[in-house]
């Protein structure tokens, strides 16, 4: 397929590359005629504008990156979903990555979108992110950043997460208020934010409440469907079991159900179950999953408006950390006494 250029139309009709490039962008030292007689051998060959060429003559690509730990969970792709929209909205196109939960993919997409020149990233690590190497490259070179859902803790960008913590202590409050005692969480890594915020609720919460903290009952894994699968049968095969069981995330929840199911118990007859996760996803559960509900839209649109601020320097007395409040959502997977 060939690629034609401004020479080539220039060459057409006999005249510079400059007068092309002026015709095509309307500049008024160009003649009606001229422009038009331009623009139409520019449709007849095809032409189509070298938009990389431009942009880095200005020193902008009109590029974000993006970089999620992966797809197949429905909340990074309505968060990804969002930050299209609003980039497009501020004139900016969006390059996604995927890291498929792999520390190394993560590292490599982070510096080949810096190889792409993008002029901003927003990044959610992989739950066995631990090297900071590469966001200290990133930083050295003054790249617009901010971490978004997860972020890796001794970093020092800007972020946009929910406000994780505290919204384990008020949706367990109303739980041991309803008079629920025994409580197992099936906990994230603790390297990444969501999983040691979200663990720090669930202490809190106990704590608070007068409960006693069992370490039998905190079970840590991964984010992964598996995980909460594996953690199920673990505590299952202790005979100790929990009245309810707070998962880190829905896809640990959709991997309690699935055990549960195997050992021919009833959700929530016989054990309840709660966690992390979003409002539309929890309707497909059955019985529908009680959750502390994240809004992955408001994430997406929220941690791009923030991204722009960083690119356009327009920061001045913005918090480094923006918080995103949660609410309790009872839904069926546990009985109101």
């Amino acid at each position: 397929m060939a690629f034609y250029t401004q020479t080539d139309i220039a060459n057409r009709l006999r005249v510079s590359r400059v007068t092309v490039s002026k015709a095509l962008r309307d500049h008024p030292d160009i003649s009606l005629d001229m422009k038009r007689r331009v623009k139409e051998i520019a449709e007849e060959l095809g032409y189509t504008p070298n938009l990389i060429a431009k942009n880095l003559a200005s020193k902008k690509t009109l590029t974000i990156g993006i970089v999620v730990p992966d797809l197949e969970n429905s909340f990074f792709s309505y968060a990804v979903d969002s930050m299209v929209d609003a980039a497009s909205e501020h004139h900016y196109h969006t390059i996604l990555t995927v890291s498929r939960e792999n520390e190394q993919n993560e590292q490599y997409n982070i510096q080949s979108l810096i190889g792409m020149r993008v002029d901003g990233l927003l990044v959610c690590v992989t739950q066995r992110t631990s090297d900071p190497h590469v966001f200290e490259e990133v930083k050295k070179r003054n790249i617009p950043f901010v971490f978004f859902d997860r972020q890796l803790q001794g970093v020092d960008f800007r972020s946009v997460t929910f406000n994780d913590s505290i919204g384990a202590v008020d949706a367990l409050d109303q739980i041991i208020n309803n008079g629920y005692s025994r409580i197992a969480h099936f906990a994230g890594y603790s390297n990444v934010s969501i999983g040691q915020k979200r663990c720090e609720g669930y202490r809190n919460a106990i704590v608070k409440n007068g409960l006693k903290i069992d370490p039998a009952w905190i079970l840590v894994a991964g984010f992964e469907i598996q995980d909460g699968y594996t953690s199920f049968m673990t505590l299952y095969r202790t005979k100790k079991m929990p009245e309810i069981v707070f998962t880190v995330n829905d896809r640990v929840a959709l991997g309690v159900y699935k055990a549960i199911k195997e050992v021919g118990m009833d959700i929530p007859r016989d054990i309840g179950i709660m966690g992390f996760g979003f409002s539309e996803t929890a309707q497909m559960f059955s019985p529908t999953l009680s959750i502390i509900h994240q809004d992955p839209r408001k994430l997406g649109t929220v941690a791009l408006e923030v991204l722009i601020e960083e690119m356009q320097n327009t920061k001045q007395n913005k918090p480094r950390n923006v918080i995103i409040e949660e609410e309790f959502i009872w839904n069926n997977s546990i009985i109101k006494k």
